[in-house]
């Protein structure tokens, strides 16, 4: 049992691995893995952390790929992921949001930003985790749900789940950090994906 919460951080950089133990080890459990590769063996071998930090340009396997795999192991569906990459374009970022990931920093970065955004996307996490135990309580059935949304980015899947619950767009905004006019964007896909008129039609999709 951990008394801390763990951080995976995945990056083919030796040096950054470390630069990245010494911040954050004053305040999480660090764990290291240097290629997407060895990342995935440590998950499936049951060492799950609460957050995981990935690099995008890696040799072999690519950030992007690795998240795709992680994201099929079935104990981190849920786990917030953030990219921590020197990749610094618009197109990067846009690419990794587009993917599910729960945020993007930049290197370098600020001490102090890099871990108010590792708080703030735990906090986030541990929100989420406790209201999709209480989706029950509104008459969801919560293997419908991750039937029903298994084709959604994990960013989609969270939106989904509090549509479920009646909550409006800016307290979802509120909830997940997100500005009401993205939440706004991110239910049309939705829709669209689940071929759904709107939020009475999805939640009837997950009903009991």
């Amino acid at each position: 049992m951990h008394s801390r919460e763990r951080i995976l951080v995945i990056d083919d950089d030796l040096l950054h691995l470390d630069m990245a133990e010494e911040l954050i080890s004053e305040c999480f459990d660090v764990m290291l893995a240097i290629s997407g590769a060895k990342a995935l063996s440590l998950l499936h071998e049951g060492e799950i952390p609460d957050l995981i930090l990935l690099d995008i340009d890696m040799p072999e396997m690519d950030g992007y790929k690795t998240f795709s795999m992680i994201r099929d192991i079935k104990p981190v569906q849920d786990v917030p992921i953030i990219f921590l990459t020197g990749m610094t374009s618009c197109n990067a970022e846009l690419a990794v949001l587009n993917l599910g990931a729960q945020d993007f920093i930049a290197k370098p970065f600020v001490k102090e930003n890099l871990m108010a955004r590792l708080k703030l996307r735990l906090d986030e996490s541990l929100r989420l985790r406790e209201m999709k135990g209480r989706l029950s309580a509104v008459g969801i059935d919560d293997q419908k749900f991750n039937l029903v949304t298994a084709g959604l980015t994990q960013t989609e899947r969270d939106v989904a789940r509090l549509i479920a619950q009646g909550y409006g767009n800016r307290e979802i905004a509120g909830q997940l950090n997100y500005t009401a006019g993205y939440v706004k964007n991110v239910a049309t896909l939705i829709y669209d994906k689940l071929d759904v008129q709107g939020r009475q039609e999805l939640r009837a999709l997950f009903r009991e």
